[in-house]
């Protein structure tokens, strides 16, 4: 019985902690914000900002592929959804899904407006307040995707 306590506290503590390790405010794990400077978590690494609906199935693709390959090939960035949904919408899928990591809920589209964002899914990589990767919307979705992997690779390599 007091193995299985154990396994139960310690599945539960891996469940709410974030990809960093540290521990996860609130009780679903999930965390939305409303501005960016409180999202990033580590204000000396880049930021890949992922901009995404709730109604674009591709961005919830995308958002599934870029944590993938951020881990995979242990990227020294921060990943950041983007999104222009209140968070009583946005919580019942990042949990659903398990997407612990930070969200913005941008409903005054502040963010949207800055990088001049007009599709989801869109990404930026930003270092403080540099832009270095913004996805081009003229270009087919496949290639951004690949150009946006090879900046989070080229930043691996530094």
């Amino acid at each position: 019985m007091m193995k299985k306590a154990a396994l139960i506290v310690l599945t539960a503590g891996c469940l709410l902690s974030s990809p960093s390790g540290q521990v996860i405010p609130g009780s679903d794990g999930v965390k939305i914000f409303s501005v960016l400077s409180e999202a990033a978590p580590r204000p000396e690494r880049p930021l890949l900002l992922l901009f995404f609906s709730l109604d674009c199935h591709v961005c919830w693709e995308e958002l599934f592929e870029m944590r993938h390959f951020i881990e995979n090939n242990d990227i020294p960035v921060d990943l950041i959804g983007i999104s222009s949904e209140p968070e009583d919408e946005l919580r019942p899928f990042l949990n659903k899904f398990a997407f612990f990591y930070p969200v913005v809920s941008d409903r005054a589209k502040a963010l949207y407006r800055r990088f001049r964002v007009r599709l989801e899914p869109f990404r930026v990589v930003l270092d403080g307040d540099q832009v270095l990767y913004l996805d081009d919307a003229a270009e087919d979705f496949f290639v951004r995707r690949d150009r946006a992997k090879r900046w989070l690779l080229e930043i691996a390599s530094r």
